[in-house]
């Protein structure tokens, strides 16, 4: 078994230290960078501009939602044969097979002449009224498609009571008749295009001549290995706090450049903006953790229950990788407590992993009905009192580490003027990070109980 669909350590062996972000985290796997030391395992790319862009082909789904011709009224009673007069209802009125009536929707682009559309138009009196009809034309004007009617109503729909706005209209198949010539999509669906900058991390460090010259008690050599050692675990946690809570960003003042690369938490907010270029032009901003599209939940209550994290871990899982289905939850201490105490009479959190199947990390495993999670106790969470009840949760492999060609974490030395009597050196790396999929993560906060 490979943890998160990566390769166990011994296959690595004689690679692992052909790059310094993997060497940090072979001495120190249970450090405090644990996102960069599994980037550094993961496949890399190389950028030859500052701002790179990823394009990312999503399949559209096919459906919409009604939309209101007036009040809750959203059907047509009748549409005339030459589709030019369409009568919004108005009254009570029952659907005909064969006859041909029309719906008023949100979008019209993902559907064609020929689709067998499926929706429901809520009844305060009689209850949830299904509808199924095939397309025989589209108004992408005014928004509205005519079906012929294939599944005849029980009962008439009054609406005057009826709420039928924001209602689901899916495509369930498509039907022809015999020689017809059919009809074509309308739309092409180009790949999105999400971008990122590098950011340029610089960890500088400086000793005296004299101070270089001098041995220590604890390394006769003298302090300079152990100071370079120590910076570069800063640059790595430094590194690994940008990549979780970076914000994209170019400023210019003065003609002075300066790029921040957009982290984790960055690329779950472009998912939930209004307008996103994941979930369509037409979209809302997210605001609720109810919300099914919500990947960074607040939890302002500050308690779990069983059922509401079962339930955002289905959430979690509905996307993934197409190599392994699971995820990493990069944790606080306080946080998985709470999952602990919260699953300890009804499930088994296994600690006993092989550690060459975990990278050397400890992890804590949880079999759920979606799929594996790896809880891994994050120092920088632990540490904070408010990240200390915070949970991220990684599909890694949709995750992609991408820095300047010529400029991924090296040790550059003899950094000072010519004149000085010291000597500075530093660590320097010029990356960013790119998702695929940011839905495929998720953000927990504040679980400081359950219930």
């Amino acid at each position: 078994m490979a943890i998160l669909g990566l390769l166990s350590s011994e296959s690595f062996a004689t690679n692992r230290f052909k790059n310094i972000r993997r060497s940090v985290f072979y001495f120190y796997p249970n450090g405090a960078a644990p996102l960069m030391g599994l980037l550094s395992l993961l496949k890399e790319e190389v950028t030859n501009d500052p701002e790179f862009h990823s394009f990312e082909k999503r399949l559209q789904q096919q459906r919409t939602l009604t939309a209101a011709i007036s009040g809750n009224v959203v059907l047509y009673s009748s549409v005339d044969p030459s589709f030019v007069t369409w009568t919004a209802a108005a009254g009570n009125f029952s659907l005909v097979v064969g006859n041909i009536y029309g719906v008023k929707v949100a979008d019209t682009t993902q559907f064609r002449v020929g689709h067998i559309i499926k929706f429901f138009a809520v009844d305060s009196s009689l209850g949830l009224l299904d509808y199924l009809g095939r397309v025989v034309f589209i108004d992408a004007t005014n928004n509205r498609m005519a079906f012929t009617d294939i599944r005849a109503s029980t009962n008439a729909l009054t609406y005057n009571s009826a709420s039928g706005v924001g209602v689901e209209v899916l495509i369930v198949g498509n039907a022809f008749s015999e020689g017809n010539v059919g009809s074509s999509y309308n739309t092409y669906n180009l790949p999105i295009e999400p971008m990122n900058y590098t950011q340029i991390f610089r960890t500088a460090f400086q000793i005296t001549r004299t101070a270089l010259k001098t041995s220590a008690r604890y390394d006769e050599t003298g302090p300079y290995k152990d100071q370079a050692k120590e910076a570069s675990i800063n640059h790595m946690i430094e590194m690994e706090k940008g990549f979780i809570f970076g914000d994209s960003l170019l400023t210019n003042v003065t003609g002075t450049i300066t790029r921040y690369t957009g982290g984790v938490l960055w690329w779950l907010r472009q998912y939930m903006a209004a307008g996103s270029i994941y979930r369509g032009p037409t979209s809302l901003a997210v605001t609720l953790d109810t919300d099914d599209d919500c990947r960074i939940i607040a939890n302002a209550n500050g308690y779990i229950t069983e059922k509401t994290y079962d339930g955002y871990l289905e959430r979690g899982f509905r996307i993934t990788n197409n190599k392994a289905n699971e995820k990493l939850a990069l944790c606080g201490s306080g946080f998985l407590n709470v999952i602990n105490q919260l699953y300890k009479s009804r499930a088994v959190l296994n600690a006993d992993l092989p550690l060459t199947e975990t990278y050397g990390m400890n992890v804590v495993a949880h079999q759920t009905p979606f799929g594996k999670i790896y809880y891994k106790s994050h120092p920088l969470f632990s540490q904070n009192p408010i990240l200390r009840y915070n949970a991220l949760f990684l599909d890694v492999l949709n995750l992609r580490y991408r820095y300047l060609n010529g400029s991924d974490t090296e040790l550059l030395t003899m950094r000072q003027p010519n004149n000085a009597d010291y000597r500075e050196d530093e660590w320097l790396t010029e990356s960013g990070l790119e998702v695929t999929m940011p839905e495929s993560n998720m953000y927990l906060q504040n679980v400081l109980d359950y219930r």
